[in-house]
């Protein structure tokens, strides 16, 4: 049985109405990644970097899932908008199905090898000593994750997305309640230091999840599709789309994240104090990822979903109010990259060498971030349409350059770190040139999922 179709709705009030809680959802990994770096930079700077190192490499292997989320989202969208609950239904089990997969993988890739390839690339004694603690617990946190990132591709892909603000409430609660308990024993805690932070995060990981599932079994909206009856059984085709759309993202995304790791890696190079200063940097860079992951994700449910609706007229002003939302979004958060960096710096570091190669990496950053603003929403745009396979090879062409312009200031030329972020210009110029190039002939509006 169908339920009727309802129409997107593509004033502000219903962008805002998806995209807030989208954005909140973004705004937890801020909270859990700012709270563990600023409870572990009180043991040192090298226990804050070594976080800030896992942290990175947790992140861009939990892409694996979140860019099937992404695939799942947007057949879901899709679905929706043709009014197909059964197929919902089943594209939504069988990402359930696969989320179970794929934290299994995720698990054994960071619990297994990634500590057999620590002392080849990281330097530092200290640093990967304080890694090698954090990553065993840190790595169970995909198997909480991974299932609440593909579950939430169900709500996000029928556009009733208040689920991920309540799951961003429980984390972020949980996560700092916990780390001030277990990274310094408060309270008759365990004294576990960079262990605890890792311990905190996991545990508020599985409480998100927990309320997650109850959420999905008593909300009305997911009445409709029967969603955990269609759990019973993981039917291949479904399984097969959600994979073949969606592995095109999870390269992206996971391309997108590697490359932080390999500009870290540069940066590592110049000394301790400039990596110390751009992991603070990322952190202040991570509140306009809230604003980017939310639009952006918003972008993808509208896209998809017009296209099913025929309403491709609609189509071009919607992107233009997304991009006017993203950007406002972007402005309101990073402020503090222009206007007090260096108190932002001083909550992490009393070094003065680094509080100001902190601020002025930010005065270069924060320009690089509104042009992400735009962009984003065009590679989005993309990636809604269908093609995925498209805004993977965008990002591949990109990364090259970003990468041949990072190595060429921070290895060739042995620039400050405040000169290496000059190379997120070209990212992200160029992530916008080669999806205009994509957008340009129309063609995007009419590709089947």
């Amino acid at each position: 049985m169908n339920t009727p179709i309802q129409a997107l709705d593509t004033s502000f009030r219903g962008l805002l109405r998806v995209a807030l809680p989208m954005s909140l959802g973004a705004l937890v990994q801020f909270i859990v990644v700012f709270t563990d770096n600023y409870f572990v930079s009180r043991i040192s700077g090298e226990a804050m970097s070594a976080v800030s190192y896992c942290g990175l490499i947790y992140v861009t292997l939990a892409m694996i899932g979140y860019g099937l989320g992404n695939a799942s989202q947007i057949i879901i969208a899709r679905r929706k908008g043709e009014g197909n609950d059964r197929e919902v239904a089943s594209t939504a089990a069988n990402a359930l199905w696969l989320s179970l997969i794929t934290a299994a993988i995720q698990f054994v890739l960071l619990a297994v090898a990634v500590p057999a390839i620590l002392p080849s690339v990281i330097a530092s004694d200290t640093i990967r000593t304080h890694m090698e603690e954090f990553i065993p617990w840190r790595a169970a946190g995909y198997f909480f994750y991974t299932p609440l990132t593909l579950l939430l591709s169900f709500w996000s892909g029928i556009a009733v997305t208040r689920a991920m603000a309540y799951t961003t409430l429980i984390t972020a609660v949980v996560n700092i309640g916990l780390d001030y308990l277990l990274v310094f024993g408060h309270y008759g805690a365990p004294e576990m230091g960079v262990a605890g932070a890792a311990l905190a995060t996991t545990i508020a990981e599985a409480c998100a999840l927990l309320y997650l599932v109850i959420y999905t079994v008593t909300h009305p909206a997911s009445r409709p599709f029967a969603l955990f009856s269609a759990f019973r059984a993981m039917i291949w085709k479904h399984t097969a789309a959600i994979v073949k759309l969606g592995g095109p993202i999870i390269l992206q995304l996971v391309l997108s994240l590697f490359i932080w790791l390999v500009f870290y890696n540069f940066v590592e190079k110049l000394g301790e104090t400039s990596t110390q200063s751009a992991f603070i940097v990322r952190n202040m860079y991570m509140l306009a990822w809230v604003s980017v992951m939310g639009v952006s994700t918003t972008t993808k449910t509208y896209v998809s979903g017009l296209i099913a609706e025929g309403r491709q007229g609609d189509l071009v002003p919607t992107i233009r109010k997304l991009i006017l939302m993203n950007l406002t979004g972007i402005g309101l958060l990073t402020h503090g990259l222009i206007l007090y960096p260096e108190f932002i710096a001083g909550l992490f570091t009393e070094n003065a060498e680094t509080i100001q190669l902190t601020v002025r990496s930010a005065w270069v950053v924060f320009p690089a971030v509104l042009v992400f603003g735009c962009t984003s929403i065009l590679l989005g745009t993309v990636e809604g349409s269908g093609n995925t396979m498209a805004g993977f090879v965008i990002e591949l062409i990109t990364t090259l350059f970003y990468l041949a312009a990072a190595y060429f200031f921070a290895i060739e030329r042995r620039d400050p770190v405040y000169i290496v972020w000059t190379a997120d210009y070209v990212y992200f110029v160029l992530i916008g040139v080669l999806s205009l190039l994509y957008l340009r002939n129309g063609k995007w509006k009419s590709t089947e999922v």
